[in-house]
């Protein structure tokens, strides 16, 4: 199991992904909407992992948009992009932004664009639940 872990600039929200993957077969991907343009976001995600995200109380903004269907999680501190996550009726599950945590074993890789423009409500949760990692969101004083 290799387990890479990351945080925002100022530390306040801390991520540590477990896969059963190296980070160099882990997919990059590249959103193409306005939010993750505008925050240079790369994002990565395995079904087959887990994702813990700790943040310090208050850390962690939510920040909805279009189709209002995920919380996309910004530092209150530094204004960092960490992560996208949705509940389910499995549980919590995310994507993760690479750029944001500074995720070691990504580096000098080529994002590869995505456009989800054309999907229905439907596709997207359908999509989402086939690749983003299960997670746990934790409001507490982060470990150092």
């Amino acid at each position: 199991m290799t387990e890479l872990a990351g945080h925002c600039h100022c530390g306040a929200i801390r991520v540590d992904l477990e896969t059963p993957r190296q980070a160099a077969d882990l997919p990059l991907r590249a959103c193409q909407c306005s939010f993750c343009r505008r925050h240079g976001a790369e994002t990565t995600s395995d079904p087959a992992g887990r994702l813990h995200i700790e943040a310090a109380p208050g850390a962690a903004n939510r920040y909805r948009f279009a189709g209002r269907s995920s919380d996309f999680l910004v530092c209150a501190e530094c204004g960092v992009y960490v992560a996208a996550t949705l509940e389910t009726d499995d549980g919590l599950i995310a994507v993760l932004n690479v750029r944001g945590v500074d995720l070691p074993g990504f580096e000098g890789r080529q994002a590869q664009p995505m456009i989800y423009d054309d999907e229905t409500a439907g596709e997207r949760l359908a999509r989402r639940k086939a690749r983003w990692t299960p997670a746990v969101f934790v409001e507490t004083n982060p470990s150092a």
